[in-house]
């Protein structure tokens, strides 16, 4: 506990990315970053929404969420987190269904995932008109969570939203690899620059498996990567590898994610070394990637795996159509995150660890709701901020 006053009064003082002084939003965003001026499909994005902004300043958000919690946190055990979960990183993809994209899993407090979803559950009810159905699609989600914890071997039902998704797949991979071919098209680099990262990934790969035949992990293209919100400032790339065989239509599309620092949050272990993307991708995900790797390069650490030939996310403008499949995903995520918080390396159930932590939950239950309301109010009160500044610069 003294660690974690000194490490917050740290951050109040600005010698820590965080909150800054009393009286202003830790969760504010300058539109006239250069950063954002150089990408204006970015910005605009953040702009036009406020669960669209909450994607973007998921580190700070993750700062105040701990931050907010500083006096009871040590009575939390430490948990296999997801470090960004949200609404929108519910994916169906042709494997299956459930919380992807693990590039900000590690080990710490599990308050930082359950009132960073809950979060996004009411920003994304408020979005659709849903306001009335907030309290009990985050009810929900606290339940199934910690039902979870209590029974993590019962199954969870999985959302109707996710066969209907399923419906609309092209099962081509084709398709998916002209929409690479496009991605690559509009920042190419050269396949060289890529030779000695691909056969690191190789070398770990093939450790699992032999029977890939040598010419698989062959380069064949690569291009520079401007997808995501909460990561789009981060170094991306993906890469078309030459597959099983040496034709056109079977190359192997992966992307190479830069691994993120995340010290600076004592919610967050430090401890924990790149692979703790590995680990939490084990833990958590439903369907691993069939191929997933950290690798060095130069002096950063990359995660690279696979991309799949269909895949949707549970975007909240296109894809949710009632209040009952927003409260789905609720319950599917907290059965998943419930499950996947208290395990061991090996993928037992920690029986320790899953009482402390419900215990603490149900202990905190009216806190975490609270939270979860609060934080939904200063990320709003900063979109608009954002937005009403934004409209104060000259054109980009």
């Amino acid at each position: 506990m003294p660690r974690l006053r000194a490490v917050l009064l740290l951050v109040a003082g600005g010698l820590l990315p965080g909150p800054p002084a009393s009286g202003t939003n830790g969760l504010a965003v300058d539109p006239a970053d250069p950063r954002l001026a150089a990408r204006p499909e970015l910005k605009a994005r953040i702009a036009g929404s406020a669960h669209g902004y909450f994607r973007f300043v998921n580190t700070a958000f993750a700062l105040e969420a701990c931050a907010a919690f500083a006096d009871i946190v040590d009575e939390f055990p430490d948990a296999n987190l997801h470090g960004d979960a949200h609404v929108e990183q519910y994916t169906v993809t042709n494997r299956g269904q459930g919380l992807s994209d693990f590039d900000d899993c590690t080990e710490g407090k599990p308050i930082i995932d359950l009132v960073r979803f809950g979060t996004s559950l009411v920003l994304a009810a408020r979005e659709r008109g849903w306001d009335d159905e907030e309290r009990a699609i985050l009810a929900k989600f606290l339940e199934s969570y910690e039902g979870a914890l209590k029974n993590p071997n019962r199954l969870p039902t999985r959302p109707d939203l996710g066969w209907e998704l399923r419906r609309s797949f092209g099962w081509d991979h084709a398709a998916a690899l002209r929409q690479a071919h496009e991605f690559i098209d509009a920042a190419p680099l050269p396949p060289e620059s890529f030779a000695q990262t691909a056969a690191e990934f190789a070398v770990l790969i093939r450790f699992q498996r032999d029977d890939f035949p040598p010419h698989f992990f062959d380069v064949k293209r690569v291009g520079a990567l401007r997808m995501g919100v909460g990561s789009a400032l981060d170094e991306k790339y993906l890469i078309l590898f030459e597959g099983p065989t040496t034709a056109d239509n079977d190359d192997l599309i992966v992307e190479a994610k830069q691994i993120r620092d995340l010290s600076g949050n004592p919610c967050l272990r430090t401890d924990v070394k790149a692979s703790r993307i590995l680990s939490g991708e084990e833990l958590i995900a439903y369907e691993p990637f069939l191929y997933s790797a950290v690798v060095p390069r130069g002096n950063k650490f990359f995660w690279i795996h696979d991309w799949t030939d269909d895949y949707r996310e549970a975007s909240i403008a296109e894809a949710l159509r009632s209040a009952d499949d927003l409260e789905d995903i609720a319950y599917d995520a907290g059965v998943q995150l419930g499950r996947a918080h208290p395990k061991r390396p090996d993928r037992s159930f920690d029986k320790d660890r899953q009482r402390a932590t419900r215990k603490a939950v149900i202990r905190h239950r009216a806190r975490i709701r609270a939270t979860v309301f609060q934080l939904a109010e200063r990320t709003e009160a900063a979109w608009r901020t954002f937005n009403e500044a934004a409209g104060r610069l000259p054109n980009d």
